[in-house]
């Protein structure tokens, strides 16, 4: 009876395990080339399978990157919940400089889905020409509303957006494209000076955005008192 009931679930772990190996060189394939580069027998030979035994699993190409895209945006989400967690208590400076510090350490640990989606956005006229880019933008909402709930944002709705928007595409530049980024800044994109460079470019143009929407009566008293004659 016990041999009866182990063949099955054994058969069962066998399955997720092959899944989780198709996934995995899947995301390795679409990190390296557009969607529409992309084929099964690539990600079939990243994951030392032939390629129709991907069909069992993801009928088509386009189901596969959907997956894998709806799998990046929720771990996205997951680590931003727990980035804002660990900077709470911290003041403005410090704490988006901590929130910086745990996004570059998790693009470190785990580059594949900055570069899928910065490979990806400049490859169509339009979002609906990549399966799963409609996840993106609800990324981003979500994430807009992490920052108005977890730092209490008391500016303007929109420059709100334009501040998380502007922030996370900028973030899809930098770590997503860094290999040509960096050659830019003539330095090595897996180097801790650019990754100090990344930080510091960060701040330098956030910062200051991140304080207005934060507490614009303060940074509209700071303006008064510029103009006001002497």
């Amino acid at each position: 009876m016990n041999t009866r009931t182990s063949k099955p679930a054994q058969k069962e772990k066998k399955s997720i395990r092959t899944r989780e190996i198709i996934v995995r060189a899947a995301r390795k394939v679409f990190s390296e080339h557009p969607y529409h580069a992309a084929s099964m027998r690539m990600i079939g030979k990243a994951a030392g399978v032939e390629h129709p035994l991907i069909n069992y699993y993801f009928p088509n190409k386009a189901e596969l990157f959907e997956s894998i895209i709806r799998d990046i945006c929720d771990e996205f989400i997951t680590s931003n919940e727990e980035w804002f967690e660990a900077v709470k208590n911290s003041k403005t400076a410090e704490g988006f400089l901590d929130y910086i510090d745990n996004l570059l350490d998790f693009n470190q640990r785990n580059p594949e889905p900055l570069r899928i989606l910065a490979l990806n956005m400049s490859q169509a006229e339009h979002i609906s020409q990549i399966p799963g880019y409609q996840h993106f933008p609800e990324l981003i909402e979500k994430i807009c509303r992490l920052f108005e709930k977890k730092i209490a944002l008391k500016g303007p709705i929109d420059q709100i957006r334009m501040f998380v928007n502007s922030f996370n595409i900028m973030v899809i530049s930098f770590l997503g494209a860094s290999p040509c980024i960096a050659q830019v800044q003539g330095m090595e994109a897996g180097s801790k000076h650019y990754r100090e460079w990344v930080k510091s470019a960060l701040g330098f143009i956030f910062l200051p955005g991140l304080k207005e929407i934060i507490n614009p009566r303060a940074s509209g008293e700071k303006a008064q008192k510029k103009k006001a004659p002497r």
